[in-house]
């Protein structure tokens, strides 16, 4: 392919979204996806398996130590570190996976299955956990073993904190909803243990929700959370291996049949017996509303923000039958019967395209964006700090 044949790629010119109406649609789907009912967990109880390497030396055992004492103290769910032996580790791995599922493999339960040590992709372009930096290093093909968790009766979350960790992505259909949140993409390094790391920024994130949120976290409000941190760290310049810090953010994705539109949200259990015997329920602060409920306990953290706390991303989206956008003086009037989506849809251009189709560009929160279908004519274009700067001053949070 040539350079001038990529800047002319015409591939997906015949992918459209039938209308207005439809876009809207499926832009409040995402929104009352990424924004959970107020209220306890809906899970009567949550495993959480946290996998490092026997050998492994990196120093990451400290913040795993961490991530532990936060899910078993502050969440109550029930932990279980588990370190992958050097000899048959692909086989061991399986192994201890299927036990986790055969302890939290039901429909009202949660598996959180996190690991932190080295990663890489192989030839097949999947994802290899490897115990050291070592090209002679004992390796698990996890790839392979995450299809195991994809047909799990039980809501499944991987966490993985390792490079090339968005490898893992797969093309199977969960009959939970399996969700990932991967350290970085396939092509980099994740950020190395510290201040600045995706177990760091995951614990502190986590923690935040536990104390300061009145009901669940859902975890693509969670990937943008941690997104947002890991744009405001890191140094501008590059890192000290010559990378840089700041292209190092998080990965979210989504493994489901289309039929599914539930995410798996995060709070603390009431109680634990085996944790915390005589320890009572906790009660829940309870919104008021006047959209749906289970929109209502996170809106205020997708809108107004017009002073951008949270990232966002432009994106565009090609309609087959937009036409009318271009003859309307305010082209978010078509979002009038999705009163929430229009506070944190932003649309920052209309265009005639071929055909008589209309492509628009539009400004959305990250968490909205994770959970758009994937569709061929919805585009991610950038991530954006602002409103259009050539037809909107710059806007402050108190206006």
């Amino acid at each position: 392919m040539t350079i001038q044949d990529r800047t002319h790629d015409l591939s997906l010119i015949d992918h459209h979204i039938k209308n207005p109406k439809a876009l809207g649609q499926i832009l409040n789907l995402a929104l009352v996806g990424a924004c959970p009912k107020a209220g306890p967990s809906r899970y009567c109880d949550v495993h959480v398996l946290l996998l490092s390497w026997e050998d492994d030396h990196s120093g990451l055992i400290s913040e795993i130590n961490d991530l532990e004492d936060l899910f078993r103290h502050v969440y109550r769910y029930i932990t279980n570190q588990w370190r992958i032996p050097s000899t048959n580790s692909t086989i061991a791995l399986a192994r201890r996976i299927l036990r986790s599922l055969d302890e939290a493999g039901t429909s009202d339960k949660l598996l959180i299955v996190y690991y932190g040590g080295h990663g890489f992709i192989n030839e097949d372009r999947k994802c290899v956990w490897r115990c050291d930096k070592r090209p002679d290093a004992a390796t698990a093909h996890w790839s392979s073993i995450q299809t195991i968790l994809e047909v799990a009766d039980s809501d499944v979350l991987i966490l993985q904190d390792c490079c090339a960790a968005a490898a893992s992505s797969a093309d199977g259909l969960s009959k939970g909803t399996t969700e990932i949140i991967a350290a970085c993409g396939f092509e980099v390094s994740a950020p190395a243990v510290g201040e600045h790391s995706f177990t760091r920024a995951l614990i502190e994130e986590l923690r935040w929700s536990a104390q300061q949120r009145p009901g669940p976290v859902s975890i693509p409000l969670l990937h943008s959370k941690m997104l947002t941190r890991a744009k405001k760290s890191g140094n501008p310049r590059g890192a000290a291996d010559g990378g840089s810090e700041r292209r190092r953010t998080p990965i979210y994705i989504r493994v489901a049949d289309r039929s599914n539109q539930r995410c798996i949200e995060l709070a603390p259990l009431a109680q634990l017996p085996e944790l915390v015997p005589n320890q009572e329920a906790s009660s829940t602060t309870q919104f008021s509303t006047t959209y749906p409920e289970s929109v209502q306990s996170s809106l205020e953290e997708l809108f107004p923000d017009l002073d951008f706390v949270l990232p966002k991303v432009l994106v565009s989206i090609a309609l087959r039958e937009g036409e009318t956008l271009l003859q309307t003086p305010d082209a978010t009037n078509w979002l009038e019967h999705f009163p929430a989506v229009a506070k944190c849809v932003y649309v920052e251009g209309v265009y005639r395209s071929d055909d008589s189709s209309t492509v628009l560009l539009l400004m959305l929160p990250v968490a909205v964006w994770d959970l758009l279908p994937g569709d061929p004519a919805i585009s991610f274009v950038a991530f954006v700090r602002s409103r259009n700067l050539e037809h909107n001053s710059p806007l402050k949070a108190d206006e």
